[in-house]
């Protein structure tokens, strides 16, 4: 059933202009009072959708078809733009993708936290909109009896195979071509079915340093099930072939037995040249660069200059003035601790990774900073033994954001500055309800990492009122 009438029922398809874009990126149009979300498009677009919920006051849909474009659309640079998962916004000058994530934290404030009258800088935008990520993670699949390795196809589990990308590097796509050309020509590996959980080769992990000239690959597999481990030999080989012919500083070759399709690999077979990587941040404001090394699974901003300006500013609005005791939650790899610690008295900083930690000791001694001190552990216990009282708390958690536990033992300790940083304006916002009770929010200051997607870093300072 096709209608464009307000009765209409799941499983109908509707033609619909996209009026505007929500948190998060998804579409919506409004009928008739109804707000119905989609899973993809932008503003102006005239598109066919078929629903696939619907409640009292809104409904949820699928994008089958754009009819027309949008007024202010362009051309998309990646020829698989539409079809892969990666990047949903190439359609869209980066000036429009600016202004819609500069509203995405505006309305998360105001409907989530309450915060009405809030003035939103706008946001810092990426010193590159291509070419700008440090780290992707492709799959290996199955296409009709030759592997493909690639990203996902949009909303499913299977493989675009990849000829070109714009999001990491152009090296980055030469050595997934000679990966593709490799593990074809080895009749001995076989790509991960993961609705059969059978397979060998399951994911391919690149890692690239901005400034060091330094690469990373991992490749993550499954058990080895031939006779002579013929699959684990010729990995090995293609680590050597990659040094040989990529300038791959660093191969890995993880396994991971686990069926949930995360690219984190549980134990290493072998590790062929440098254990880690090492970057360097070049910060804008007159900070002194900072270099951060990193291993496989510990985490590093995927957008390096960007992140450099992300920590820049986070350092800037905590107005250190160098008699401060900091905290630095959730810190990593140690990189906003190690960023304040010159205009700090000294710096206590956790992260639960106990890897992230030993990572970021190494960081302290890199750049002979002696005046932070790392703990690995649970945040929530570990602000219940933390005997120190400080007066600048950094906090960058995950996207699920901070538990309320958490924020309550900030609050107890009521340092008098609170700079959050966030991946998620939703989450961020909801934590904000929490502390504005005892915090004002004087700055909110998006910063872009992401250019070509929905998302968007968040930093907000808040001051201590009561």
């Amino acid at each position: 059933m096709t209608t464009n009438d307000s009765q209409f029922a799941k499983g109908d398809t509707l033609t619909l202009t996209i009026d505007a874009l929500a948190t998060g990126g998804k579409a919506l149009s409004r009928l008739n009072g109804m707000v119905i979300f989609m899973d993809k498009g932008i503003p102006g677009q005239t598109v066919e959708v078929k629903i696939t919920k619907k409640k009292k006051r809104f409904a949820e849909a699928v994008l089958t078809k754009v009819i027309s474009d949008a007024p202010d659309q362009i051309a998309p640079r990646c020829g698989h733009f539409g079809t892969c998962g990666g990047c949903l916004w190439q359609n869209m000058e980066y000036s429009k993708q600016l202004e819609w994530k500069k509203r995405f934290v505006s309305d998360s404030l105001n409907r989530i936290a309450g915060a009405q009258d809030i003035v939103v800088n706008d946001p810092i935008p990426s010193p590159d909109t291509f070419f700008y990520r440090n780290k992707m993670e492709f799959a290996f699949g199955d296409k009709q009896g030759q592997i493909s390795v690639g990203l996902r196809r949009y909303g499913t589990h299977n493989v675009v195979d990849l000829h070109e990308c714009y999001l990491q590097s152009e090296h980055t796509m030469e050595l997934v071509d000679l990966v593709r050309e490799f593990v074809n020509s080895t009749p001995a590996l076989t790509a991960y079915d993961a609705n059969a959980r059978r397979g060998y080769l399951r994911f391919l992990v690149i890692r690239e340093t901005k400034h060091t000239n330094q690469c990373m690959v991992q490749v993550i597999t499954g058990k080895d099930t031939t006779n002579g481990d013929q699959q684990h030999r010729a990995i090995k080989q293609l680590g050597q072939l990659l040094q040989e012919r990529m300038n791959v500083t660093t191969f890995i070759h993880s396994i991971r037995t686990h069926t949930t399709q995360v690219a984190y690999g549980e134990k290493t077979v072998a590790v062929l040249g440098q254990k880690s990587l090492t970057e360097v941040l070049n910060f804008e404001n007159g900070m002194p660069s900072l270099s951060l090394t990193s291993h496989a699974d510990g985490f590093f901003q995927v957008n390096t200059d960007a992140t450099a300006r992300l920590y820049g500013t986070a350092v800037e609005l905590a107005e250190l003035t160098g008699s401060e005791k900091v905290w630095d939650l959730y810190c990593g790899v140690g990189g906003i601790a190690l960023s304040a610690a010159p205009n700090a008295t000294d710096v206590f900083a956790m992260e639960i990774t106990p890897q992230a930690i030993e990572s970021a000791n190494e960081n302290a001694t890199i750049n002979n900073i002696n005046n932070v001190r790392f703990v690995s552990g649970d945040v929530r216990s570990a602000l219940e033994n933390e005997p120190s009282e400080p007066d600048v708390v950094f906090v960058d958690p995950p996207r699920s954001g901070m538990n309320p536990e958490v924020v309550e033992l900030i609050m107890e300790r009521k340092p008098k500055r609170i700079i959050y940083v966030s991946c998620d304006p939703a989450t961020q916002a909801r934590d904000i309800g929490i502390l504005n009770s005892q915090y004002a929010v004087t700055t909110v200051q998006p910063v872009d990492m992401f250019p070509q997607t929905a998302h968007i870093e968040n930093i907000i300072r808040l001051d201590l009122t009561v």
